[in-house]
């Protein structure tokens, strides 16, 4: 049975991932609210004697998931810590409390453990969130929030080897950690008793939450509390430039402006978050070259054209990437230059000027081998602030 586990090991960390060894492996995600399936109350005796129902819930929380993969097959083991916690809803027109604001505690961590069975498909995280939670009606008196720590464990189901095989393949872990758990705190409501209730269903995505315009004005200064930056997911195997022949990169993140109202003529900064690596591996690589560019549109054309952002607008600050060699038979060989002027480089963090026009962020690794289609990774992101 030993034996039989080590070689099963040796096919999950080198052969079936052609990987070069296993290691820690960071999965970096917005754990989104699935609005449709989610619901909450406030439980207000003095006010109602009913349950007050919070409506439109929405948000979710960014979490960095560190697992240790040397012990795969066995049961894996790692931390998980939550950067960022946006979530938000309101009561029926009429009724107070209104708005209904939950985020991170910024002066205490939020944190946690995970274990997954990855040849049983089974396991669950256990996370201890630090939370404010505030009430229109509060807000209007001037009621300070509350603070409230909750401890929960999501089931994760369903995680195993052929699900990490699909994610290495395609560079993303969006969707990995479809699950649900219930958060009950206990609060003050204009001097009476309060409780809130969220029975919160979840999937996991690179992209950060959106809300309605009227709840993020309401929670929006809240939730900057805990930094006013926010953080987009980036596929380690995504380009934007030319790709060779055999190379099969995805394609990279565009991120709309106008989701941070981000406009032309504001700063903006793109601070590089996590790292990837150059070959196809369950561990963090070193690698940290990232390149960004602004666009008038979201069209990428395909990987085999040099201008694959027919959009692409200068800010300004280039970066020159490299060249490929093409050989019919060495040494007859031609040049293939994959540099175009609009991109800027985001290897720790760049500040430019959103120039006229622009509409989107694209952004996508730039690997030292310029190859894309081998690269891993699920901690690489950027994160994005308006005018720092």
């Amino acid at each position: 049975m030993k034996i039989r586990m080590r070689v099963l090991g040796g096919v999950v960390c080198a052969a079936a991932l052609m990987a070069t060894g296993c290691g820690n492996l960071t999965i970096r995600s917005w754990v989104t609210v699935i609005t449709a399936d989610s619901s909450g109350s406030l439980e207000v005796p003095a006010l109602t004697p009913n349950p007050i129902p919070i409506n439109r819930l929405s948000g979710g929380f960014l979490g960095a998931i560190v697992l240790n993969t040397t012990t795969i097959p066995a049961p894996v083991d790692g931390t998980v810590s939550v950067d960022d916690v946006r979530i938000a809803g309101d009561t029926a027109p009429g009724l107070v409390p209104g708005a209904i604001c939950v985020w991170g505690n910024p002066a205490v961590a939020s944190t946690g453990t995970i274990h997954l069975d990855i040849l049983g498909g089974s396991g669950s995280t256990t996370i201890t969130l630090n939370i404010k939670a505030t009430a229109g009606l509060s807000d209007l008196f001037g009621i300070p929030p509350v603070e409230l720590s909750q401890t929960a464990t999501f089931p994760l189901n369903g995680i195993g080897i052929t699900q990490l095989l699909n994610a290495a393949t395609t560079g993303s872990g969006d969707g990995l950690f479809n699950t649900g758990a219930t958060f009950t705190g206990d609060t003050v409501l204009l001097g009476a008793p309060a409780t809130f209730n969220l029975n919160l269903q979840v999937t996991n995505e690179s992209t950060p939450p959106l809300f309605d315009a009227d709840l993020l004005a309401s929670c929006g200064p809240h939730f900057n509390e805990q930094g006013r930056d926010i953080f987009y997911g980036v596929n380690s195997k995504a380009s934007y430039l030319l790709a060779s022949g055999s190379d099969q990169p995805v394609a990279p993140t565009i991120i709309k402006l106008s989701d941070l109202g981000v406009h032309a003529g504001d700063q903006l900064k793109v601070a590089r978050v996590g790292t990837y690596d150059d070959v196809t591996e369950l561990r963090d690589g070193n690698l940290t070259k990232v390149g960004a560019l602004f666009s008038s549109s979201n069209v990428v054309k395909a990987d085999n054209q040099k201008a694959r952002i027919p959009g692409a607008i200068d800010a300004g600050t280039d970066v020159t990437t490299g060249s490929y060699q093409k050989c019919i038979i060495w040494p007859f060989c031609t040049t293939t230059p994959t540099d175009i002027p609009q991109d800027f480089a985001v290897s720790t963090s760049a500040t430019v000027t959103v120039p006229t026009g622009a509409q989107y962020l694209i952004v996508a690794p730039i690997p030292d081998s310029l190859k894309w289609g081998d690269d891993s990774g699920f901690g690489l992101g950027v994160a994005l602030t308006r005018n720092p």
